[in-house]
């Protein structure tokens, strides 16, 4: 007869296997948020300087290059880099980074840019890994436990001249010419880039009027990146990408007013979920 396996024994493995999978999940989510943080700073910085060294630089101008960096940085970067730390409470961020991804996927699709296209279908791979390796991967797919008006309504109010831009830059971006790899077509990708930043963040804003946990970080990422391309476009209103100088201040105004109503929010007591049983 063979020796009954003691319960102090399985418990013994079961801990070692879930600290080897914290391990291995806080390694990978590591990787990414390194890999996104240098990459995407790393790029917006080299074409910014050539921009200003030279500002016939015909390849990319300083607005799209900030939407390139929000939507690297503050969005997917962001989702990634907040899994370090508590990530059953940052399950959000972990949501918002596949928004960013599959938005730039579907933007290299449409837009007909072979970079980002493949770029985002193989980070949507790696990302996969997280989900997998999940602590809190259940909550992935399901609803907040609380919901909030304030960011539902601006998700909404954002969604029709976030598309209507976005459709303009898909335009530009299948007009830009031949795609290729490794930024040598960097023109057509940005236009792709920030068809895919207004659709991302529209999305991540009602992401967090959902209430999944982490919903306020969220937010900020939303308001954060509408706020640095209004910015830019107030700034540099006639370059290719620019929101103008109308469409820019009310994206700056936009991304204060979802940063404030997450504050707000986060003030207000939260509401319980109904349940069929009355309270005890």
């Amino acid at each position: 007869m063979g020796h009954p396996v003691r319960i102090g024994e399985v418990d013994t493995a079961r801990s070692r296997t879930g600290s080897r999978r914290h391990l291995a999940f806080t390694a990978w989510a590591a990787i990414l948020s390194l890999f996104f943080g240098v990459l995407f700073t790393g790029v917006t910085l080299l074409t910014l300087t050539l921009w200003y060294a030279d500002p016939g630089y015909a390849e990319t101008n300083p607005v799209v290059d900030l939407g390139f960096f929000a939507l690297g940085v503050v969005l997917i970067g962001s989702g990634f880099a907040v899994q370090l730390r508590t990530p059953e409470r940052h399950v959000s961020g972990l949501q918002q980074a596949l928004i960013g991804l599959a938005a730039l996927a579907v933007a290299g699709l449409i837009g007909e840019r072979i970079e980002p296209l493949v770029g985002a279908l193989l980070f949507l791979l790696a990302a996969s890994i997280l989900v997998v390796l999940h602590p809190a991967r259940h909550e992935l797919l399901r609803r907040g436990a609380r919901t909030s008006l304030l960011l539902g309504v601006a998700a909404l109010a954002g969604a029709v001249p976030a598309g209507i831009y976005a459709a303009g830059m898909l335009t530009l971006a299948r007009a830009a010419g031949p795609s290729c790899f490794l930024g040598e077509c960097a023109r057509g990708d940005r236009f792709a880039e920030m068809a895919a930043l207004a659709v991302a963040v529209v999305l991540v804003c009602g992401l967090a009027g959902v209430g999944t946990p982490g919903w306020r970080v969220s937010a900020w990422c939303a308001g954060a990146a509408a706020a640095i391309v209004g910015l830019a476009s107030v700034a540099l209103p006639q370059v290719a990408g620019s929101l103008g100088t109308p469409g820019g201040a009310l994206a700056v105004a936009w991304g204060v007013l979802v940063m404030a109503a997450a504050e707000r929010e986060r003030r207000q007591p939260a509401i319980p979920a109904i349940t069929g049983s009355e309270p005890e």
